[in-house]
């Protein structure tokens, strides 16, 4: 092999580079590197296998490209890494934190075991099973439901009560 050819594969073989197009529904980016700009390639997920997952890289995003055998065309993008464009979201050691680009955050601090959720829209979870809290829960906005609510045993909208009396009087507890 040629000293330059060989150079040229070594130099491909880990590049820093940038996001510069999207195809989600094929999960593949094209990244700029120096002065070039690479065919679709695959990214890097966390899970690809029974458990997975999905987390797109977004443009301007800085990653690496890892190419086996030095040739541009079968790299792969590992991601991320920050830059002065997109810098780390904390310096807090103690958190697993996700910003996203609504402004919504999600955190977890482990040192203090506690989960936080900033949402600027709406959540919703779905168990058919249920859903058990165990601990107290604080609600400061009320709750609106369609369904009976039932505390103790007593129905909110099916209760009845005892030593119902006229005028001004109190009746007794639901039963």
């Amino acid at each position: 092999m040629h000293p330059v050819e060989l150079a040229r594969l070594l130099h491909n073989l880990i590049r820093l580079g940038t996001v510069a197009e999207i195809d989600h529904a094929a999960a593949r980016v094209r990244v700029t590197t120096g002065e070039l700009l690479t065919d679709w390639l695959p990214w890097l997920e966390s899970r690809a296998g029974q458990t997975r997952t999905w987390n797109p890289p977004t443009e301007g995003e800085q990653v690496l490209l890892l190419a086996p055998g030095g040739e541009l065309a079968g790299a792969v993008v590992l991601g991320a890494i920050n830059s002065n464009a997109h810098p780390a979201v904390s310096d807090d050691p103690n958190l697993t934190r996700w910003d996203m680009p609504d402004g919504a955050v999600i955190e977890y601090d482990h040192a203090a075991s506690h989960l936080r959720a900033d949402l600027p829209g709406s959540a919703a979870i779905t168990a058919p099973a249920g859903v058990t809290i165990t601990g107290p829960l604080h609600v400061t906005e009320g709750i609106t439901t369609p369904a009976d609510v039932v505390a103790s045993g007593i129905s909110l909208v099916n209760h009845k009560t005892t030593g119902v009396k006229s005028g001004s009087d109190t009746s007794g507890p639901p039963q």
